[in-house]
């Protein structure tokens, strides 16, 4: 259909009374544009930016997606009818997409012309098998009452949920008794501690004002997440502590929001290494009294950040552990290994300008891609951060840049993931990956066909005819990735479960829609895999060769272990002198998890979220973050 002939569908739809149940909304500043220049330059291919990219709202996205797409697309605020958007039909925006690609609105019609209005909640499921806790968005229609949203997310849990749930009435929904002050973090920590107040909602009405819905899900031979009897650990051995460092052990370890934050491990070192406490106390220009003032200060209200600086560099100085680790690894130009040393000594962008000499670069900075990545994985490289911080066990790939990367304006730039695969049958399309990702850049102006040639010539050399000839569908054929669970529609059709759509060759515009596509180049037989190179690693992990000390002024030394120059749990962190003594250590035991242990009456007692044990030794293999010593 011509362009022409789809204004005239727009302006007779928009004369006609609507007598559709379901519609779909469009940008009334895009459909103008789109109207203004086909009347005016009469073209057939028109430039244009996605559909309702000025309407949409991009950073939401429901942690259940709907059965129904009507629920599932997010509007910004405040938008409003025939000022923001209008309404089209199901044919029309079929026409507009497939020329122009964008972000499907569909609503339902209620009264006097007007959408179904949807509101939305700050979302957090809870089961009994759950490891880690998760907050998102979720709207739901203003019209349904209790029973139709729960039905709907039942719905939605059948199709997404990996594991076994019964057939029905297994979901039960709460609000908090009280939000004020309430943040993620403080409900996570009182929903694992078992002292968070909740109201279970049998009524729409005790869902107006509030900010956060509790989905209890239940699991199959399982009870209710808040059905279970509350375990609580009984510290076995409290009676081997004196009652002093009893108080001092609890003070402020079950007020902080996370109990087992950097800053509360910080705290419980200041608290228990009795130097540390009395410089606090005694050096602070009697700012503060005593360790539980700026307990009860951080908890009313300031930042954790705030303090965690005041008290390291106010009160104590703290020293910087720099390791110098090197490695031979290679940096792969056009598939030819170059060796390389990595280290601490030149970061990433000095590292790649090294190598531009190279007889098959000779070109500046600006003018090559530095990737790094693995079959699964693609980095995102920040070139100021030391070389040494580069990943081990990543490809490293160095290559100019195409003709089709060159000059591309930032909001049109796409970036473009290649997985080269084969192609496996386990009931449904199934790709096996065989060399790591390679990156390129494209404009969503430039053709399908472009597209081909720019993904071809990552692996070779080769001109429009002979990749037409030899190579298009025969070597290997370019597919779009759609995730098999129907999480992701698909770049191409829009759709969702379309077991992956072919990348056509052809000569329209790409217009995808979005900045970041993912492409499976699969291979029509298995291609032989050349080993990558095994860096070797050489080096020194004596820690007091690696600070300087102040003999006659430094009595506490608080050791900053750098964790992006090294890995923590090898060094060898029982400093060996006569002077100091290892009094406290830090080590971190997740992403954002850590735990301390600390030096008292000559043994060492480790702490955790609400305990603390006596331990007979501490292990040399902890992932150390901090030390602290005290001068003897």
């Amino acid at each position: 259909m011509k362009l022409i002939e789809i204004v005239q569908l727009i302006e007779q739809y928009q004369k006609e009374e609507n007598n559709h149940q379901i519609v779909y909304l469009i940008s009334l500043s895009w459909i103008k544009k789109f109207i203004d220049s086909v009347k005016l330059d009469g073209k057939e291919n028109l430039p244009m930016k996605p559909i309702n990219h000025d309407i949409i709202d991009e950073l939401k996205t429901n942690i259940l997606q709907y059965q129904d797409e009507i629920y599932n697309s997010f509007l910004k605020d405040n938008l409003r009818y025939n000022v923001d958007y209008i309404y089209i039909n199901e044919q029309i925006w079929s026409y507009l997409n497939n020329l122009y690609g964008g972000y499907c609105i569909k609503r339902q019609i209620k009264n006097q012309n007007q959408i179904n209005q949807l509101f939305n909640f700050h979302f957090i499921p809870v089961h009994q098998s759950q490891q880690n806790y998760i907050e998102g968005i979720q709207q739901f229609d203003t019209s349904w009452n209790i029973q139709q949203i729960i039905s709907h997310l039942e719905q939605s849990l059948q199709n997404q949920l990996s594991f076994q749930i019964p057939k029905k009435n297994f979901i039960k929904l709460y609000t908090l008794k009280n939000e004020n002050q309430t943040n993620f973090v403080q409900i996570i920590k009182e929903i694992k501690t078992k002292k968070i107040e909740l109201e279970k909602i049998e009524d729409l009405a005790q869902m107006h004002n509030k900010k956060y819905i509790i989905m209890d899900i239940k699991l199959f031979n399982k009870e209710f997440f808040f059905e279970q009897t509350l375990q609580i650990n009984q510290v076995k051995n409290e009676d081997l502590l004196n009652q002093e460092y009893i108080e001092y052990c609890r003070k402020g370890l079950s007020i902080f929001e996370d109990q087992q934050t950097l800053l509360s491990c910080m705290l419980k070192c200041y608290e228990n290494i009795d130097i540390i406490r009395n410089e606090i106390i005694y050096n602070s220009n009697k700012k503060y009294q005593n360790l539980q003032e700026i307990l009860k200060e951080s908890y009313f209200g300031f930042s954790e950040y705030v303090y965690y600086e005041l008290l390291d560099y106010e009160f104590l100085q703290e020293k910087q552990v720099i390791i110098t680790k090197s490695r031979y690894d290679a940096v792969y130009i056009y598939n030819n290994e170059n060796r390389i040393i990595i280290n601490n000594q030149k970061n990433i962008r000095q590292l790649v300008e090294s190598l531009l000499s190279h007889p098959q670069l000779q070109c500046d900075f600006n003018s090559v891609l530095f990737e790094s990545s693995n079959e699964y994985y693609t980095e995102d490289i920040d070139f100021t951060k030391p070389a040494y911080s580069l990943k081990e066990g990543y490809k490293y790939q160095l290559r100019k840049l195409m003709w089709q990367e060159h000059n591309i304006n930032n909001d049109d730039r796409i970036e473009i993931r290649v997985h080269p695969c084969t192609y496996e049958n386990i009931g449904y399309q199934q790709y096996k990956p065989f060399s790591p990702i390679l990156k390129c850049y494209i404009s969503q102006w430039h053709k399908f066909q472009d597209l081909h040639l720019l993904i071809a010539n990552l692996f070779e050399e080769i001109n429009f005819e002979n990749y037409k000839e030899f190579r298009l569908n025969k070597k290997y054929s370019l597919y779009f990735q759609t995730d098999q669970q129907g999480q992701t529609k698909c770049t191409f059709c829009k759709q969702k479960l379309c077991n992956n759509c072919q990348v056509p060759f052809n000569e329209k515009a790409l217009n995808l829609g979005r900045r970041v596509i993912n492409i499976y180049v699969i291979y029509q037989e298995i291609q032989p895999i050349v080993s990558r190179y095994q860096p070797q690693t050489f080096d020194n992990y004596f820690l007091r060769d690696y600070f300087e000390v102040d003999w006659a002024q430094d009595k506490i030394l608080i050791l900053n272990i750098n964790q992006d120059q090294i890995k923590p749990y090898n060094i060898r962190y029982y400093f060996d002198s006569n002077l100091y003594q290892l009094q406290g250590i830090i080590e971190k035991v997740s992403q954002n998890e850590y735990q301390c242990y600390c030096w008292k009456q000559q043994k060492w007692y480790k702490f955790t979220q609400n305990k603390y044990q006596m331990l007979d030794y501490v292990n040399d293999d902890l992932n150390v973050v901090k030390l602290f010593y005290i001068r003897k």
